[in-house]
């Protein structure tokens, strides 16, 4: 008889511990899935409300540092990534995102495509970068569509289908090895001036308004140097036209982009004279 009342008293206690087991890993998922779900429709009511800002197709080894280097800049920015494995990392970066196919159109347009400035098209498919950047071409004909190309065949295609500006990882990675072995200094400037962490130096560009103090005036008149610390590189005309290592008697007019290297604060006071009267 204590034998049997104790095999009850096992059976009852290991099935009322398995019941609350399995009742409490259910409660586990359903709540993580129902938290899932809700960060997910809060995500697309935050991309919803974005306008002019840049959007990146493919968070891997090129999409991330791009990410980053966004968010430095104070640009706003969403991702579109199919992985579901990559959404923690991105949850945990605080990015805003979408998962879903970035070649799919109902995907594009609830990432606001219409109201974007800049496509970054950076999926690991040649292919599918070109068919990204018709479609997204197609839905946004002002849209500026920066697409990554793995092969050098397919660079005049990317062009065709519409992209305004064509990268080569491999091209660019070359082209640092070589100034590396044969002129190291040159790259090692051009580090500095890239990276915000290194120098208090930047490279920016600066577009001129027609309310601009400095509209009209030739580069000596406007006295950029003395009065900002900062030095004009290159001017890029409305035509496209670059002028590198301008003459101090050229004009700056309205629509002339400024490429200028100084610190950031004398920087941002020159835009502000750029952009005011």
């Amino acid at each position: 008889s204590a034998g049997r009342l104790f095999a009850s008293f096992l059976i009852v206690g290991g099935l009322g511990t398995a019941i609350y087991t399995f009742t409490r890993l259910g409660q586990a998922l359903l709540e993580g899935e129902l938290l899932g779900v809700l960060g997910r429709r809060r995500m697309n009511r935050e991309v919803h409300k974005l306008t002019s800002h840049h959007i990146i197709c493919g968070f891997g080894r090129i999409g991330a540092p791009v990410a980053e280097g966004l968010e430095e800049e104070g640009q706003a920015f969403c991702i579109l990534d199919n992985d579901l494995q990559s959404e923690p990392d991105l949850r945990a970066r605080g990015y805003l995102y979408l998962i879903g196919d970035a070649l799919d159109e109902s995907v594009l347009a609830s990432a606001q495509i219409d109201k974007a400035k800049v496509l970054m098209a950076l999926l690991p498919s040649d292919a599918d970068n070109l068919l990204l950047t018709i479609i997204a071409k197609e839905l946004n004909p002002n849209l500026m569509v920066i697409a990554r190309a793995s092969d050098e065949k397919i660079e005049p295609r990317l062009k065709r289908g519409g992209a305004d500006k064509v990268v080569s990882p491999y091209k660019l990675t070359s082209g640092r090895v070589l100034q590396a072995a044969v002129k190291p200094t040159v790259l090692e400037f051009l580090e500095l001036v890239s990276h915000r962490e290194h120098l208090p130096l930047r490279l920016e560009e600066i577009t001129v308004l027609d309310t601009s103090a400095l509209e009209g005036l030739t580069i000596n008149e406007s006295e950029i140097r003395n009065r900002f610390g900062v030095v004009i590189i290159a001017i890029k005309q409305p035509d496209g036209a670059m002028v590198f290592n301008p003459e101090p008697d050229q004009k700056i007019l309205a629509g002339y982009i400024l490429v200028v290297i100084g610190k950031s604060e004398d920087l941002k006071r020159l835009e502000a004279d750029c952009c005011t009267s």
